[in-house]
C-alpha cells in the first residue's frame, strides 16, 4: 500500500572523517581550497578521566625502579643526539627523560626493558551489548506521523482539508560516541492554500561533546490570493549560512559546498602519560538545493552530502617521545532521500477537486563504525616502545531501506463518515511468553493511520508499563462516495526502556511478511479485505508472529463501522 507525503524534498546525509598531525592509517579526505571553510574552537577543554569516561587502565605489579645509565645508550653527558623523530638532544637531557619515563612505566608493571614493542595500555570501555541491542532494532525504526489535535465533532463538510505529516528520529550510539538525524515534514491544504513545513538536522556527538553538523528549514505558502511566500534556511556548525524568500512562480536552483573543522581542546591520559591536543570532527558539507512555488501547488528538494570522521592532533612534553593518533572512525556516513510534493488541482464540477500527492523516503546508513586510538611512542635509541589508548572499536550500525513509496490523488470534496476503532493493543511486554521477567519498561503507544491518502495519529500511554495500552482509539473518517475503494494501513509504534536504553519500535500485528495491517475498504459492498477480510461493524482481532526479546505477540483489535455505538472504557481506563 502506497503513502503519501506532502512536498518534495530530498535530503541525503553522507558523513565520514580524517585525522591529521601524527597518525596511522588515516585517510584523510581533502578539503578543496576553492569551498568556504567553516571552523569552530570550543573554548573549553575536555579532560579525559575516569570521573567523566569509563576508563580501564591495563596496569600489572608495579617494578622496583632500575635507572638508566650512559653506558647502556653508550653516550655521553655532552653529546647531541638526533632522535628518530627528528629531535635533538643532549645526552644529559636524553637520560634525565627517559628515566623519568621508565620511573612512570614502572609505577604501572611496564618497562623500556620488555621486549614488546606495542602495548595496549588503556581502553574506554564500550558497551557493545547496548550497541547490538540498538543494531537489532535499528530496522524497526521508521518514519511516523506528526500528532494531530482531537477533531471537532462538527457536521461534514463538503471540503475537507487535506493534512499529512512524517517525522524521522534516529540516534544511535552511546554516551562517548552517538549521532542523531531528525526529521520532520507537514502539509496542509486548504481551499485556498497550500502549506508544507520541512526541518532536517544531523548532529554528532564524541566525548560528551555534540556538533550540529547541518539544519535545514523550509517553510512554504501557497495560495490563490496573493499569499504566497517560501522561506529556506541552512545552518552549518549552528551558523547561518544560507538564507533565500521568494513568492510565487519561482524556481529555485543552488548548489552550495562547504568545508567544516569542528574540534575542542583535549587533555587524555595514555597510561602514566598525558598528551595534550585537539580532537574533533572534520570533512564537507555538499547542499543542492531546487524549489518551486506556484497558485495552490508547492515542490521543494533538498540534498545535503556530508563527509566527516574524527580527527586529532596532539602531543606530548617530551623531546624523547611523541604522540599521535591511529585507525579510523566513521562518525556517519548516510544518504537519506525524501522527496515529495503536494497541488490542490481544481476541476470542473469543483467537488470533483483532488489533492495531487507523491512522496519518496529511502535511507542508507553506516555510523559509528571503525576504530580509534591514541599512542605515545618512545624512541630510545636502541628501541621504541609505543603505548596505545583504545577509543573506540566496533563495527558499527549499516542500515539500507525504502521508508515510503506514495503516488495518489486525494479528492478534496467529502461526503460520507465512518469510523476506525483500534483498541486491545499488547506490544512488548516486561514478560516473555513463558512468564520470564524482562527489563521492559513501556512508555506510550503512537498508532497511525493512513487512510486514502491522508494521515491520522494519536498516542496513547502505557501508565503501568506493563505492555498494555491505557485505552483505545476512536477515529472518525471523512470519505468520498468518488472512491469506491479506500486503502487503509494501521501501524502501532511503542515507546520503551530496555535497560537503560530508549526505543520506538514498529509493534508486529500481522503475521507473514511485514508488520503494519493494509486493507481495503470497499464502499459498495461493505467490506474489508486484504490483511482484515471481514464485515464492517466488527471486531478483528489481529496478532503477529515476530518478537523482539521473547515477550508475547503484538495484537490489536480493529473494527470500521459507519455507526459508534457505546463503547465501555477499557479496565485501564476506569
Amino acid at each position: 500500500m502506497r503513502k503519501i507525503f506532502l512536498f518534495s524534498i530530498l535530503f541525503a546525509f553522507l558523513f565520514f572523517g580524517l585525522a591529521e598531525g601524527n597518525q596511522e592509517g588515516f585517510n584523510v579526505p581533502s578539503i578543496s581550497p576553492s569551498v568556504k571553510n567553516i571552523k569552530i574552537r570550543l573554548d573549553v577543554p575536555l579532560v579525559l578521566s575516569p570521573s567523566n569516561v569509563n576508563i580501564i587502565t591495563i596496569k600489572k605489579t608495579p617494578i622496583t625502579f632500575k635507572p638508566f645509565d650512559y653506558n647502556f645508550f653508550k653516550i655521553t653527558k655532552s653529546q647531541v643526539i638526533t632522535l628518530e623523530n627528528g629531535n635533538k638532544i643532549t645526552g644529559e637531557e636524553f637520560l634525565r627523560e627517559i628515566n623519568e619515563i621508565e620511573k612512570k612505566l614502572n609505577s604501572y608493571g611496564y618497562s623500556l626493558r620488555d621486549k614488546e614493542e606495542e602495548i595496549v595500555i588503556q581502553k574506554i570501555l564500550i558497551k557493545r551489548d547496548d550497541l547490538e541491542m540498538q543494531r537489532k532494532l535499528l530496522r524497526s525504526i521508521t518514519p511516523f506521523a506528526v500528532l494531530q489535535p482531537v477533531q471537532n465533532e462538527e457536521p461534514m463538510k463538503e471540503f475537507k482539508d487535506y493534512n499529512f505529516s512524517k517525522k524521522w528520529d534516529l540516534d544511535l550510539g552511546d554516551n562517548n560516541f552517538n549521532i542523531n538525524i531528525s526529521t520532520n515534514l507537514e502539509m496542509k491544504g486548504k481551499e485556498s492554500q497550500i502549506l508544507t513545513n520541512a526541518y532536517a538536522l544531523a548532529e554528532a556527538g564524541i566525548l560528551g561533546r555534540k556538533a550540529q553538523l547541518i539544519k535545514i528549514e523550509t517553510n512554504l505558502v501557497s495560495g490563490n490570493n496573493n499569499g504566497d511566500d517560501a522561506k529556506l534556511n541552512v545552518y552549518i556548525l549552528e551558523k547561518k549560512e544560507y538564507s533565500k524568500n521568494f513568492k510565487t512562480k519561482y524556481d529555485l536552483k543552488e548548489n552550495l559546498r562547504y568545508g567544516v573543522d569542528w574540534g575542542f581542546p583535549i587533555s587524555a591520559p595514555v597510561g602514566p602519560f598525558n598528551i595534550t591536543g585537539t580532537f574533533g570532527i572534520r570533512g564537507g558539507i555538499g547542499l543542492e538545493l531546487s524549489s518551486n512555488l506556484d497558485s495552490l501547488s508547492c515542490s521543494i528538494s533538498v540534498k545535503p552530502s556530508i563527509d566527516t570522521k574524527a580527527f586529532a592532533e596532539i602531543g606530548i612534553d617530551y623531546k624523547v617521545a611523541s604522540a599521535g593518533v591511529g585507525g579510523e572512525l566513521t562518525i556517519l556516513k548516510d544518504e537519506l532521500l525524501l522527496k515529495g510534493s503536494l497541488a490542490l488541482v481544481l476541476q470542473d464540477p469543483l467537488y470533483n477537486s483532488f489533492f495531487n500527492v507523491s512522496a519518496l523516503g529511502e535511507n542508507n546508513l553506516d555510523a559509528l563504525s571503525g576504530d580509534l586510538y591514541f599512542f605515545v611512542k618512545v624512541n630510545y635509541l636502541v628501541g621504541s616502545k609505543k603505548f596505545k589508548a583504545q577509543i573506540y572499536e566496533w563495527d558499527g550500525f549499516s542500515y539500507n531501506t525504502s521508508l515510503f513509496n506514495y503516488s495518489l490523488n486525494e479528492p478534496a470534496y467529502k461526503d460520507k463518515v465512518m469510523w476506525l476503532v483500534v483498541k486491545d493493543i499488547r506490544g512488548i511486554t516486561p514478560y516473555t511468553a513463558r512468564n520470564e521477567k524482562i527489563d521492559i519498561s513501556s512508555k506510550r503507544f503512537y498508532v497511525e493511520a493512513v487512510i486514502g491518502g491522508e494521515t491520522f495519529s494519536t498516542m496513547i500511554p502505557d501508565t503501568d508499563g506493563n505492555g498494555i495500552a491505557d485505552h483505545d482509539w476512536v477515529l472518525k473518517i471523512p470519505l468520498s462516495s468518488r472512491s469506491i475503494e479506500v486503502p487503509i494501513k494501521i501501524r502501532v509504534i511503542q515507546e520503551y526502556y530496555a535497560r537503560s536504553l530508549k526505543f520506538k519500535n514498529d509493534l508486529d500485528i500481522l503475521k507473514g511478511e511485514g508488520k503494519d495491517l493494509d486493507f481495503i475498504l470497499d464502499l459498495n459492498t461493505e467490506t474489508l479485505k486484504g490483511a482484515v477480510n471481514e464485515k464492517i461493524g466488527k471486531d478483528y482481532i489481529c496478532t503477529g508472529d515476530t518478537n523482539y526479546f521473547g515477550e508475547r505477540y503484538h495484537t490489536i483489535t480493529v473494527k470500521v463501522t459507519p455507526n459508534l455505538e457505546f463503547m465501555p472504557a477499557s479496565d485501564k481506563a476506569k
